[in-house]
């Protein structure tokens, strides 16, 4: 009895040793955020804790309910990846029935491009048929909402913020090349080649680029107003405003390309009969995407995966808010309080998700112990990478992180290794600032380098 007073005695004495020695830090970070202007006008919610012993090493905030933006992908994706599988891929396939319909069905593949579905169709003339009756979508795999609720219709013609549906096709995106002709006037073109309506109100001479960009979605998805200054060559990205339209477009030129003739109907949707036969599959690997998701913080990408992981643990058609109970059910069997967790998509972008500061830390303590936590762990972004690109050169290898961006928000959240060895869990929203995005970065950074260099 004695020898195990001792013992824990010693345990007890390591867990102080392990919390004061995080006090130096702690002093630091509080005079930061005493001095800092952006903790003067701004809600600054930070949680650390210590990814062993699961205590609470320094917390401001760290209970309100805020939005987390991109952040959120860092702890939805995990139950994605358990409920797909790391060995997952996306199929795009061509079915052939006994009264010769073709049925290409859809895999919401956020990877998919125009050039695959052309080898998907020219795999099946290679059979030997050219001849169809009957040429069918089966669109089923996930939902027809393109944009979650919650997501501002600015998003629109925002390139980061694409639609999603099983349409997906060149990532959901166009490139619109503007140019000044010698008559000063300017002209436009879509690239790659596709119909689109644009009223052009460019003035030329400026000193800078300065257009702006409006879609009547209510009127026409395909009808774009471009009004502004120009003064030199720009090219602009652009989500596609009707996805389905877009990869019609492209199907019918790959069946004119392929010499496929469809005597009947085209593309009408309908669900693939069971007893039809696979003549032809494209297939991509999910760890592109799993990465583009967490290093590149791919919208396009999350919300495919997260529809598609409830899509295969429901049997149904994928949508936000199976997916959504899919996260919470994971973490409720992982032993975490849901109830003040709002999920409305699995990205972050949507307006209505509620996180906080301490959840999340919480959670990446609990992934930290998980069986499968290393392979998700390498998809994780170090500094240098992806939206960490240009961000804190010097811990790269002693951190992982998710940063997230939306307007007068910034979080940032994952692990970071102190120079004595120990791995903490790291979690911090920054909302209703006035500053710039710049310098909100700049002072998560100060943050973290304190943490690592306690």
């Amino acid at each position: 009895m004695k020898k195990l007073f001792e013992i824990l005695t010693v345990i007890l004495m390591l867990t102080t040793f392990a919390n004061s020695s995080f006090a130096i830090s702690a002093g630091k970070i509080d005079k930061l955020l005493k001095t800092s202007d952006i903790n003067k006008g701004a809600l600054v919610s930070i949680s650390i804790k210590n990814t062993e012993n699961g205590n609470v090493v320094y917390e401001q905030n760290s209970k309100k309910n805020m939005q987390g933006a991109s952040s959120l992908k860092l702890f939805t994706m995990y139950p994605v990846m358990e409920t797909l599988g790391y060995d997952y891929s996306f199929k795009t396939a061509l079915y052939k029935d006994k009264e010769n319909n073709l049925y290409l069905k859809l895999g919401a593949d956020p990877l998919l491009t125009s050039s695959q579905l052309k080898t998907l169709f020219q795999n099946a003339k290679q059979n030997g048929q050219a001849e169809y009756k009957n040429l069918y979508i089966d669109d089923s795999i996930i939902d027809k909402k393109e944009f979650s609720q919650g997501w501002m219709w600015d998003d629109e013609v925002c390139p980061y913020t694409p639609k999603i549906s099983a349409y997906n096709l060149d990532r959901n995106v166009v490139k619109l090349s503007i140019e000044k002709n010698n008559d000063s006037t300017a002209s436009i073109s879509v690239k790659p080649n596709y119909p689109m309506t644009i009223i052009s109100d460019i003035k030329l001479g400026a000193k800078t680029n300065q257009l702006e960009i409006n879609r009547y979605s209510w009127n026409n998805p395909e009808l774009l107003e471009i009004k502004g200054t120009l003064t030199g060559a720009q090219t602009i990205e652009l989500p596609l405003g009707s996805m389905r339209r877009y990869f019609i477009y492209n199907l019918d030129k790959i069946l004119d390309d392929c010499r496929i003739n469809i005597s009947e109907t085209r593309y009408a949707s309908k669900l693939t009969p069971e007893e039809s036969e696979l003549i032809s599959l494209v297939e991509n690997p999910i760890a592109p995407a799993l990465t583009e998701a967490l290093q590149k913080s791919s919208n396009l990408s999350v919300q495919s995966l997260y529809k598609l992981a409830s899509a295969k643990k429901y049997s149904m058609s994928g949508n936000d808010f199976y997916a959504g109970k899919l996260v919470k059910e994971f973490y409720e069997n992982l032993g975490l309080n849901m109830n003040n967790i709002v999920l409305k998509d699995g990205c972050g972008v949507s307006r209505h998700d509620i996180i906080n500061a301490d959840w999340m830390s919480e959670v990446l303590n609990k992934l930290y112990k998980q069986p499968n936590f290393a392979k998700y762990n390498e998809y994780i972004a170090q500094p240098g990478d992806g939206t960490l690109d240009k961000r804190l050169y010097e811990l790269r290898g002693d951190a992982r992180l998710k940063t997230g961006s939306l307007s007068n928000i910034s979080a940032i959240t994952g692990y970071i290794k102190s120079q004595d060895g120990n791995w903490y869990s790291f979690a911090m929203i920054t909302q209703n600032f006035t500053q710039s995005q710049k310098d909100v970065k700049a002072f998560e950074d100060e943050i973290i380098r304190l943490i690592y260099n306690r």
